[in-house]
C-alpha cells in the first residue's frame, strides 16, 4: 500500500519553459532542489512536500489500521447486539414473574439482565471503542452507544434490581389478604421506589439528551429506546405519588380513614351514573376493611345545602334539598362536597372523601373474583350483577320498594365480600384493566377531602370533575332521568363527530350527532310494575322514557346549530341555554317511546389552543347496546 506513495521516478526531468514556477521546481534533479533549499530558496515548497509525505503515510496507515479496527469494531458489535437481544429475551419472563410472585424465576431473570447488561457496559469502554470514538462523524455515534451502555449499567443496577428485590416473589394476594390491605408492603415498595428515581432520571437525561445518530441502524435503536425510556419516567412520575399518598389514605399508622360509598342505580339516570340509592361507610385501619350498614336518605326532609345560582340555572333540579338529586350535576367534585354535607347533616359524622360506583362495575370485579349466592338463590357473578341489580329485582318484587331496597342492600353487600374476600387471587394485569376502563367510563368516581389525595383523584382520572383545559376539548353529553322510574335499565346513546374543520381563526369546528333510544318493547312497558315504567304525568304511554339532556362545550369553546328529531322534545320545556363552571351548556328534555330514538344535531368548535383532538365524555349507562 504504502507503494503508491512513492516518488514518481518514471516522470521526465525536463518540463517546458511554460509551466508555472513551482512546476519547474519539481522538474530539477533532486540534488539541486536540495540545494537551492539549503540556500534558501523554495524553502515552502520543500516543507509542502514533507508535509505531503507524512500525510500520506498517515493516510495509508489509517486505513490499514481502521480496516482492521473496523473489522474488530463488527466483532464487538455483533458481541453487544447478541446480548442486548438476550436481555430483550427476559422481558416477558420478569414481567411475568412480577405479577405471579416468582421469586426463582424473578433472580433467574434479574441474574441474566445484570449479566448482560454489565457485558455490555465493558464491552463499549473497550479501548477499542475508545479509538473509535476518534473517527470523523461516526464517532458521535460511538460515544452515544457508550452512554447507553452506562446508562442501562446504571439503571439496572442502581434502579431495577434494588426496586424488583424489595417485591420479590410478592402476589397480589400477598398484597390483599382476607379483606385487608398490606400497607407495611406498600410503604416498602414506595421506600425502593423513591430510592431509584434519581437514578432513572439521570439514566432517562442522559438517553433523551443523545443527538441524533449518523449510522441508519444507531438511529433507528435510539428512536426505539428514547420513547420507552421516556414512558418509564413518566410511570415513575405517576406511581411515586400513589405509593407516597396510597398509605395515609389505607390508614397507615392506626390512623383510621372512613369514605362514604354511594351506590348509583344506573337504572335510574343522574349525570354521574344513577340514582344515589344505598349510602355507607367504609372504615380503614392499617389497611384493615371494614364496612358499616349501607342506608337510604334520599327525600329526608330538613337538609340543606349550598349550591350556586349557575347550578340552579343549569341543572334545574333540588339538588340542594335532596339527596337523591345529589348527582344530577356532572361535576364529582361538587356532588363528593354536597355528599359529605348531607351525610353530616344525618348525624352519620365526617368522611375523608366520597366513593361512588356502580353495579357495572361490580360486575367486572365479580369476573375476576368468582360468584355468589344471593338470599333469594340467585347466583351472581361477573355475568349478571348487574341485571340482578338494575333490573330483575324490580321485576321480582314489583313496587315493594321496601323489599327491593333490603335485597339491593343484602346482594350489594356480599358482592362486597366476595370481591374484597378474593382480590387477592385475582390476575393483576386484569385488575388493572378493569379499573382503568371503570375509571375512564366513570363507573367509579372519588373525592378527597384532603388537597393532595385530590390531586391524585385528577391524576388517575377517577375525580369525574369538570375539564376546564382547553388544550385537551371535551364534549360532555349527560343524561337525568325525569320518568321516576327504573326505565333506563334500556337506555342506550350514541355519539359520533367528523374529523373537524379548520377555521381561519384557528378553532376547529366538529359536525356532532348524539342518539338518544328507548330500547324497551311496548309488551314490557306495558306489563311491567309502575316502578319500571313510572309515574311523570307528562308520559305519553307506559313506554314513554323522559330524560333531560345535557351537553356541555369543551374549554374554550361552543355549541352552535342545535336540532333535534320531530316530536322528540315537549316543547313546554324548550332549549336552556345556561354555563356550568363557565362553560357552554343546552340542557333538553327528550321523550322516547318503546323503539324510538331522538336526534340531536349540532356543531362543537373548540378552542384554537387545542392540541389534541375532541373526546368524549357521558354518562354511564346500565347496559352495553
Amino acid at each position: 500500500m504504502a507503494s503508491h506513495f512513492a516518488p514518481n521516478t518514471s516522470q521526465p526531468k525536463e518540463q517546458p519553459e511554460k509551466v508555472s514556477g513551482m512546476a519547474s521546481a519539481h522538474s530539477r534533479s533532486d540534488a539541486a532542489y536540495y540545494a537551492q533549499a539549503r540556500k534558501g530558496g523554495g524553502n515552502g515548497g520543500h516543507r509542502g512536500r514533507i508535509v505531503a509525505i507524512v500525510i500520506a503515510a498517515v493516510v495509508a496507515v489509517v486505513l490499514v489500521v481502521g480496516g482492521t479496527v473496523g473489522f474488530m469494531l463488527y466483532q464487538s458489535a455483533m458481541t453487544v447486539k447478541d446480548d442486548a437481544s438476550q436481555i430483550m429475551a427476559q422481558a416477558s419472563t420478569l414481567s411475568e414473574s412480577l405479577q405471579n410472585g416468582d421469586a426463582d424465576a424473578l433472580s433467574a431473570s434479574m441474574g441474566t439482565i445484570v449479566e448482560k447488561t454489565n457485558a455490555i457496559n465493558s464491552e463499549v469502554h473497550t479501548p477499542l471503542w475508545d479509538v473509535a470514538t476518534l473517527i470523523p462523524v461516526v464517532g458521535e455515534d460511538i460515544r452515544s452507544v457508550q452512554t447507553l451502555g452506562s446508562a442501562a449499567h446504571s439503571l439496572v443496577n442502581d434502579a431495577l434490581v434494588p426496586v424488583t428485590s424489595s417485591i420479590s416473589g410478592i402476589k397480589l394476594s400477598d398484597i390483599f389478604q382476607n379483606g385487608a390491605i398490606n400497607v407495611g408492603l406498600i410503604q416498602t415498595l414506595a421506600d425502593s421506589l423513591r430510592s431509584a428515581t434519581p437514578v432513572i432520571q439521570e439514566a432517562v437525561s442522559q438517553i433523551a439528551s443523545l443527538p441524533e445518530a449518523h449510522i441508519p441502524q444507531l438511529r433507528d435503536v435510539l428512536s426505539r429506546v428514547q420513547e420507552p425510556v421516556g414512558q418509564v419516567q413518566g410511570l415513575v412520575d405517576q406511581l411515586q405519588p400513589v405509593l407516597d399518598v396510597l398509605p395515609q389514605m389505607l390508614g397507615a399508622n392506626g390512623q383510621t380513614r372512613t369514605y362514604l360509598v354511594i351506590a348509583q342505580n344506573n337504572a335510574e339516570l343522574r349525570t354521574t351514573g344513577g340514582l344515589p340509592g344505598a349510602w355507607g361507610t367504609v372504615t380503614i385501619t392499617d389497611g384493615v376493611i371494614q364496612m358499616g350498614e349501607f342506608t337510604s336518605i334520599l327525600h329526608d326532609p330538613g337538609l340543606k345545602v349550598e349550591i350556586t345560582e349557575e347550578e340552579v340555572a343549569a341543572i334545574a333540579t333540588n339538588m340542594d334539598t335532596d339527596p337523591a338529586q345529589v348527582n344530577c350535576t356532572p361535576d364529582f367534585t361538587r356532588v363528593g362536597e354536597m355528599a359529605r354535607e348531607y351525610w353530616l347533616q344525618e348525624g352519620f359524622g365526617d368522611v375523608n372523601g366520597v366513593i361512588a360506583l356502580d353495579p357495572v362495575f361490580l360486575q367486572r370485579l365479580l369476573s375476576l373474583t368468582g360468584s355468589f349466592t344471593a338470599p333469594d338463590g340467585t347466583l351472581v357473578d361477573g355475568t349478571n350483577a348487574a341485571k340482578v341489580l338494575l333490573s330483575d329485582t324490580y321485576w321480582k318484587y314489583g313496587n315493594d320498594g321496601d323489599v327491593q331496597d333490603a335485597y339491593f342492600s343484602s346482594v350489594a353487600g356480599l358482592a362486597f365480600e366476595q370481591i374484597m374476600g378474593n382480590l387477592g387471587n385475582a390476575d393483576m394485569n386484569q385488575l388493572f384493566d378493569v379499573i382503568e376502563q371503570c375509571g375512564k367510563e366513570g363507573r367509579v368516581l372519588m373525592w378527597m377531602v384532603d388537597e393532595t389525595e385530590q390531586n391524585l383523584m385528577v391524576t388517575f382520572g377517577f375525580d369525574g370533575g369538570i375539564d376546564t383545559d382547553p388544550i385537551k376539548p371535551v364534549l360532555g353529553v349527560y343524561f337525568n332521568d325525569d320518568t321516576y322510574s327504573k326505565i333506563n335499565w334500556y337506555t342506550s346513546s350514541n355519539t359520533t363527530w367528523d374529523e373537524g374543520t379548520k377555521n381561519a381563526d384557528g378553532t376547529t369546528t366538529y359536525n356532532v350527532t348524539t342518539t338518544l333510544t328507548n330500547n324497551i318493547t311496548q309488551e314490557e312497558a306495558d306489563s311491567s310494575p309502575l316502578y319500571i315504567h313510572g309515574s311523570n304525568g307528562d308520559k305519553r304511554d307506559n313506554s314513554d322514557m323522559i330524560v333531560f339532556c345535557f351537553f356541555l362545550a369543551p374549554a374554550g369553546g361552543n355549541i352552535t346549530d342545535f336540532a333535534w328529531s320531530e316530536d322528540g322534545i315537549i316543547e313546554d320545556y324548550g332549549i336552556a341555554h345556561e354555563t356550568l363552571s363557565g362553560l357552554p351548556l343546552i340542557r333538553v328534555r327528550a321523550h322516547a317511546r318503546a323503539g324510538e330514538t331522538v336526534t340531536f344535531t349540532y356543531k362543537i368548535t373548540v378552542s384554537a389552543e387545542a392540541a389534541e383532538p375532541l373526546t368524549l365524555r357521558t354518562t354511564p349507562l346500565a347496559q352495553e347496546y
